[in-house]
């Protein structure tokens, strides 16, 4: 964790982060990411993960779409060009927005700082597909080389937060240019690698360490909801047809 970290990015995982003195200190889930401040120094910022976002509330002057929110929930990536309001200026910025899944917050990115390659893998993009992924818009990009000189097909998609394109397996377009993924979290709970891959494949997968809204911890049973990209939960285990 610490080479991105001394690059300027944040933490790939979660760490526990401890404010106050002593035993009193609350201990939270949180990503660091060094930053300069306004004097030019360099201090460490800490994104504490949230319990949810409120997309009731504007963003940079952005009124989210029902789609937004789907988008955003389901693939980290809202999908479309936004104009939002500079909170220093006023201006209105083109932009492209993402969701961290790790923090729940949501980020920003300029058009102007969104740089898409020309070769992606070994496969050449043409104008239109750079316009694709430019806007915001999933891409599926066939015969693209692996690392182990491998050839592979995957969705890709420019991510504001990671300031990047990521790639999507094994991942069916909808026909409104939407797919969905099983979202890396559920209730605040970060999933594990067992718990996606069995919702993945469609099994049922337990988690524990839920918090209900009186504070209470839970348990039970998780699927995946492919029609609809939600996971659903249940107290009991379903019963297999």
């Amino acid at each position: 964790m610490l080479e991105p970290l001394l690059k300027g990015f944040k933490t790939p995982m979660l760490l526990p982060v401890r404010f106050g003195d002593g035993e009193e200190g609350n201990c939270v889930d949180a990503r660091l990411q060094l930053r300069l401040d306004d004097s030019g120094e360099v201090v460490l910022h800490v994104h504490r993960v949230q319990r949810k976002v409120d997309f009731r509330k504007k963003f940079l002057g952005h009124r989210f779409s029902k789609e937004d929110r789907m988008n955003l929930l389901n693939c980290g990536n809202m999908g479309r060009v936004v104009e939002l309001v500079n909170p220093v200026t006023g201006e209105m910025v083109p932009s492209l927005v993402s969701l961290d899944k790790l923090t729940n917050e949501l980020f920003s990115l300029r058009m102007e700082f969104v740089r898409i390659p020309e070769v992606v893998c070994g496969v050449d993009l043409n104008e239109e597909q750079r316009e694709v992924l430019h806007s915001g818009k999933p891409l599926f990009i066939e015969n693209m080389v692996s690392r182990h000189n491998r050839l592979f097909n995957a969705t890709v998609q420019f991510n504001a937060e990671r300031q990047a394109l990521e790639f999507f397996f094994n991942r069916k377009l909808k026909e409104d240019g939407c797919y969905w993924c099983v979202p890396p979290t559920f209730r605040g709970v970060t999933l594990r690698r067992w718990q996606i891959e069995k919702l993945q494949a469609g099994e049922t997968a337990y988690i524990r360490g839920l918090i209900s809204k009186k504070g209470k911890e839970y348990q039970g049973y998780i699927r995946f909801d492919k029609k609809g990209g939600s996971i659903l939960f249940s107290f009991k285990k379903p019963v297999s047809r």
